[in-house]
């Protein structure tokens, strides 16, 4: 069961991280600002998937 909730919360990390990006390409591209957002997503994903793979 361990691996399945770590390849879970390494999946959802993955998805936030795909968010920011997405969000920061869009952000850039169009000049809507809030690139801020996308700089924490991107990090908070990272941050998780150091979490869950330690």
């Amino acid at each position: 069961m361990e691996g399945k909730k770590k390849l879970a919360y390494s999946l959802i990390c993955i998805g936030l991280a795909f968010v920011g990006v997405f969000h920061f390409v869009f952000s850039t591209l169009f000049g809507y600002g809030f690139r801020q957002v996308s700089g924490i997503l991107i990090v908070a994903a990272i941050f998780g998937l150091v979490l869950v793979n330690a």
